[in-house]
């Protein structure tokens, strides 16, 4: 499949080397969303376990993109059929994309790529999902870095439509270009991080509202409720139909310049996460994964909860798309 007017290079099997949280669902997207150029997508693992609990992971993501009503159940079955799994690497050799997907392991991801681009074609484009290490740095142990990047795909894949597109510091600009394009043609809201800096951008900006509500909750500010109360009835109702700098722009450059002026000094700037994060870990206070964290999930069915978000979430994807 050529990308007509990007470049001259052409993406027609796509390899995604692990089949852990993400790797399934990359998969997903270039299968359900590149119906028109029939992707050919191989999912690679070395623990035949993972490609198992892989498989049926697969099935059950699809049943719940069924319950959205946006495809027809011969487009999902027709998605399933495009995805192949392999527990042998030399499977995705001759792939022209390779979408790196391993846990978040410097040591693990360079050893990857340096095997990688040993055994892979010239052209091949290899990319990482790391969701902040350096792209530059995982591609040191390469003879190509000009044809590595980033691609951080946000979870679950099939329902977030922001990709980061990372440049390392020699990715070439036909590949930005390419793989930018790529993702267009799968439904994807792709973005250039033009500087290859730690967390990206995605994260940093999370990271940074983060720090500040923990900082909220050290000094007792406000409750947890009212805090997810001010953050989701706030802010977060704001922004999806309101862009966030057409929000400074209507409060005026000046009244903003004003407004964090006097703020700024205020703001937790802490270096170190709070000290209480730290007594939760170890009172095994870990969030969902023990049942309880900021909220108790002990009576709570987190399956089907999430099942609803996701529906929630396609519907206000589709309401958004009004105010682009």
């Amino acid at each position: 499949m050529k990308l007509i007017g990007v470049t001259n290079l052409n993406i027609s099997k796509i390899g995604i080397l692990g089949a852990g949280v993400m790797g399934p669902g990359i998969a997903e997207v270039f299968a359900i969303f590149g119906a028109s150029h029939n992707f050919n997508i191989f999912i690679c693992d070395i623990s035949p376990i993972a490609i198992k609990e892989a498989i049926q992971r697969l099935k059950e993501d699809l049943v719940k993109v069924g319950t959205t009503g946006l495809y027809s159940e011969e487009d999902l079955a027709k998605a399933k059929d495009r995805i192949t799994f392999t527990t042998k690497i030399n499977d995705i050799y001759d792939s022209d994309l390779i979408i790196e997907a391993v846990p978040e392991n410097l040591e693990l991801k360079k050893k990857i790529f340096h095997e990688l681009d040993r055994n892979i074609t010239p052209t091949a484009i290899i990319a990482t999902n790391s969701s902040g290490l350096s792209i530059t740095e995982i591609s040191s142990n390469t003879i190509r870095p000009e044809r590595c990047i980033g691609t951080h795909f946000m979870n679950p894949p099939i329902l977030m439509p922001l990709v980061e597109v990372v440049n390392g510091n020699k990715t070439s600009k036909k590949v930005t270009k390419t793989v930018m394009s790529l993702l267009r043609e799968v439904n994807k809201q792709p973005v250039l991080v033009k500087k290859d800096i730690p967390g990206y951008v995605h994260n940093r900006l999370q990271a940074a509202v983060f720090r500040e509500l923990m900082y909220l909750v050290d000094q007792d500010v406000m409750s947890i409720v009212d805090l997810e109360m001010t953050v989701r009835y706030g802010l977060g109702l704001r922004l999806p139909i309101m862009k966030v700098f057409e929000m400074v722009d209507l409060m005026g450059i000046d009244t903003i310049f004003s407004v964090l002026s006097y703020l700024y000094p205020s703001l937790a700037r802490s270096t170190e996460p709070p000290a209480f994060l730290k007594d939760m870990i170890t009172k095994g206070t870990l969030g969902v994964k023990s049942q309880k964290g900021f909220h108790d999930y002990r009576d709570y069915d987190m399956q089907q909860s999430m099942t609803q978000k996701q529906i929630g979430t396609f519907q206000l994807l589709m309401l958004m798309q009004q105010f682009d």
